[in-house]
């Protein structure tokens, strides 16, 4: 009697590239591909507008140049316009606008015109996010699809002639596939949106705060701008 033992059957790895796993995907790789596309146009989009645009030592800049008690009114107008033409993206000159048109009126019209511009243009900004938050919970939810899809095709193969195990993880492994293509696309736009919200909600604490060094310009409290200014002419006289 002759005893033959059964050799191990060998089994070959085959990596894959990156585009042979999209391919793999199917259909519901396009629509992935081009909500990708669509994420990172908006993701600049964003980027230029609240961190590039909005810069905190440029805001305080063209406060620090808005002197009412040495240039004329028109000069402000001027300014401010300048400003604006140059940042159309950024939030505090276009407040500078909408308070220097209601300056005449009084201190009340003029810090009025300061918040109620300064709550648009940071609704403006909050406006922006929600084509990342969007495609955060969209793409996730598209690679489940292309999953639950390709699943319902696999097991329809089932009755087809030849090794149903092979035809099944074949089926099973390119569905999977959309589901990690999904979540590949959600993860770095979530912290991408996170990030952007954070640097939107430091934006609306810089117009707050060069909001009221801009109306402490116009009308100082007591003790404030007019106290350091008729210092500092005093200071300049001869003789002191």
């Amino acid at each position: 009697t002759t005893i033959v033992e059964d050799q191990p059957e060998q089994v070959t790895m085959v990596k894959k590239t990156l585009w042979q796993l999209i391919r793999n995907g199917g259909l519901m790789m396009w629509p992935l591909g081009l909500l990708a596309l669509y994420g990172f146009y908006k993701a600049g989009e964003q980027i230029y507008a609240i961190v590039f645009s909005n810069n905190r030592a440029r805001d305080q800049g063209l406060v620090t140049s808005l002197n009412p008690h040495v240039m004329p009114f028109d000069d402000l107008i001027g300014k401010v316009t300048s400003a604006v033409r140059q940042h159309e993206q950024a939030a505090f000159p276009r407040m500078c606008e909408a308070a220097l048109e209601r300056i005449y009126q009084g201190k009340e019209a003029t810090e009025e015109a300061l918040i109620r511009e300064g709550e648009l243009q940071l609704s403006r900004l909050k406006r922006g996010l929600k084509p990342l938050q969007t495609v955060v919970t969209v793409a996730p939810l598209l690679g489940l699809m292309g999953t639950v899809y390709g699943m319902i095709a696999s097991f329809q193969s089932l009755g087809a002639t030849g090794d149903k195990v092979e035809i099944l993880s074949k089926g099973i492994y390119e569905a999977l596939v959309t589901t990690a293509a999904g979540l590949t696309i959600a993860i770095p736009f979530l912290f991408i949106y996170q990030w952007l919200n954070h640097r939107s909600d430091e934006v609306g604490e810089n117009l707050n705060r060069q909001g009221a060094a801009l109306l402490e310009k116009f009308y100082p409290s007591v003790g404030g701008e007019a106290n350091r200014e008729n210092e500092a002419q005093e200071s300049a006289e001869p003789g002191e």
